[in-house]
């Protein structure tokens, strides 16, 4: 091979050696200012998760229940506890048929009508055959129609006083009760649906509470505001579910 031949060879290996790709490494000018801004955005969004975490307000849940009053779930006996499951639908029956006739129905009248636990069926008798009665504001005992209100002088204040002390604890109330007592099973407790008037609007509505006493043969309360009623032993039944119970106890985010 002459003296050309072998330049020709070395020019082309040079132009194939230049015409190679290589990978080059480029620094960034300002890469420090820019690992400060990651750290700092970084740092920021922890703390405000944390933040976030630490602040949230806690989910409300059933209130928790106050010394007078005892959990439908946990706090009644077995008879106690069927007697309330009668009870609750029980009072909304009364107040329709108050609804719709303007009286409040006899304990004849919801036997008449089946209605538990005023029925007296194997239900009845196997919680304990509970004697039931309606009283109405004014009577001086049960099953006595309500008394008229005093005349009223001296720009509306009563003339004298108010008959007897029922009279007196639901003056003005319009309230409406159905107590029962004397049940023989055991763990038994007397039971007390009080019916009164809550304003909802342009209307008056009727609204019923359960209450619980456990002497079986406490006697009928002579006042039916809240307060007259715990001084004489009785705790208000709150209607919890097992998932609100649940949630009272452990919390709403804990259940």
């Amino acid at each position: 091979m002459d003296s050309s031949e072998g330049h020709e060879v070395t020019t082309t290996m040079n132009m194939s050696q230049r015409d190679k790709p290589r990978a080059q490494l480029i620094r960034p000018s300002s890469g420090r200012v820019e690992s400060i801004v990651f750290f700092v955005a970084a740092f920021l969004l922890v703390v405000s998760t944390v933040g976030y975490v630490l602040l949230k307000p806690k989910a409300e849940g059933p209130p928790p229940l106050l010394s007078w009053q005892v959990s439908s779930f946990d706090g009644l006996s077995a008879v106690d506890q069927a007697i309330h499951s009668a009870l609750l639908p029980a009072s909304d029956e009364i107040i329709w048929a108050n609804n719709d006739t303007g009286t409040w129905p006899s304990i004849a009248d919801l036997q008449d009508t089946l209605l538990p636990p005023f029925y007296e069926d194997n239900f009845w008798k196997t919680n304990g055959e509970v004697r039931w009665q309606v009283i109405m504001p004014g009577a001086s005992k049960a099953g006595e129609a309500a008394l008229p209100p005093p005349p009223k002088t001296n720009n509306g204040l009563a003339s004298f006083v108010a008959p007897n002390a029922v009279y007196q604890g639901t003056l003005g109330q319009g309230t409406a009760s159905y107590y029962g007592s004397g049940g023989s099973a055991e763990g038994q407790s007397a039971y007390l649906i009080v019916i009164g008037h809550a304003h909802s609007g342009v209307y008056w509505i009727n609204q019923a509470t359960l209450w619980i006493n456990k002497d079986p043969n406490a006697p009928f309360p002579d006042i039916l505001k809240p307060e007259g009623l715990v001084a004489r032993g009785w705790r208000q039944i709150i209607p919890y579910n097992g998932a609100s119970e649940v949630e009272r106890v452990k919390g709403k985010d804990n259940g």
